[in-house]
């Protein structure tokens, strides 16, 4: 696989359209919640026919986003949704509105254990960002990944 450098993006991602399958689910903003949302993920995803190394890069794009949800905001629920069509994967993880702050890569050092999630996510992402969610209330970070289905 190509890594690229991803588009980073605030606001609101360009919609998807209509025929789009899409999953949704809320979970508590907690770090053992992190496991379900990876397995939520990639039962869907497969329940769609994404390939397992599809599968396996929406499961690393979602843990990092929710696993910065729980650590970087005081969020009380997290929601993650899930949009796809032929060509293309929507992952979306929506906060609170409990953190003021844009989240951003940073340049871990090579001892550092923490440091690397978002630019995981720049690195397997077609484009990413940040935003308001539609509500206003919260703030949504999303990545698009191309959706790799089975033949």
């Amino acid at each position: 696989m190509a890594l690229t450098d991803a588009t980073s993006t605030t606001g609101t991602p360009a919609a998807l359209g209509s025929s789009a399958r899409r999953a949704t689910f809320v979970l508590p903003a907690d770090v053992k919640a992190v496991g379900e949302a990876r397995r939520r993920v990639l039962e869907r995803l497969s329940s769609w026919g994404v390939t397992q190394d599809g599968c396996d890069t929406a499961v690393l794009v979602v843990s990092e986003l929710f696993t910065n949800s729980v650590v970087h905001t005081a969020s009380r629920t997290i929601t993650c949704s899930l949009r796809a069509t032929p060509d293309q994967l929507r992952i979306q993880v929506a906060d609170d509105g409990s953190c003021q702050s844009a989240p951003m890569p940073q340049r871990a050092g090579v001892h550092d254990e923490e440091g690397r999630g978002l630019m995981l996510v720049k690195t397997v992402s077609r484009r990413w960002g940040a935003g308001p969610t539609e509500d206003g209330d919260g703030r949504a970070v999303w990545a698009d990944l191309p959706t790799h289905l089975r033949a």
